[in-house]
């Protein structure tokens, strides 16, 4: 139990100093933007934010790796720790995995009739992706609507 808590404390003590950069990061480039002259082109004004916008960045790099590596790395040790949750939250990827090749199929690949638009993006599979990733939160949203109404209702029962 004592070690538990120790643990959570150095977690604590983690988060909140990345908490604490973040937020010092983001007084830094605050403070710089003073600096920057609001009549120059876009690109000159990017350039004079030079190294606060590169700090930021890698940054922002870091924090997405860590947000991988927790998002993996927790989940794959309750795994090792309990095969049969592991179970579980595997027959959840596999569910999601056919929710998504489901509203895939349903999505339309036909392309569409733009006014001055002639970019890249307007083809079949691209247009295909865009209705998976609407209709996949469609699905979720209503999935998460009729789980609030059982569990409600399940517990007026109880």
């Amino acid at each position: 139990m004592k070690k538990q808590k120790l643990y959570i404390r150095i977690a604590e003590i983690f988060f909140f100093s990345l908490i604490a950069i973040s937020v010092l990061l983001t007084l830094i480039f605050y403070l710089n933007i003073g600096n920057v002259n609001n009549n120059d082109p876009l690109l000159k004004r990017i350039a004079d934010m030079g190294i606060t916008l590169d700090y930021l960045t890698y940054w922002t790099y870091l924090l997405t790796v860590l947000a991988v590596v927790f998002a993996i790395g927790f989940p794959a040790l309750q795994v090792i720790s309990n095969p049969k949750g592991g179970l579980m939250g595997l027959l959840a990827i596999v569910g999601i995995g056919v929710l998504m090749f489901v509203t895939y199929q349903l999505g339309d690949g036909t392309t569409m009739n733009i006014a001055g638009y002639n970019g890249p993006d307007n083809v079949p599979s691209r247009l295909k992706m865009t209705d998976m990733a609407i209709f996949s939160m469609y699905a979720m949203t209503a999935g998460a609507v009729i789980a609030l109404l059982y569990s409600e209702i399940s517990k007026l029962f109880k």
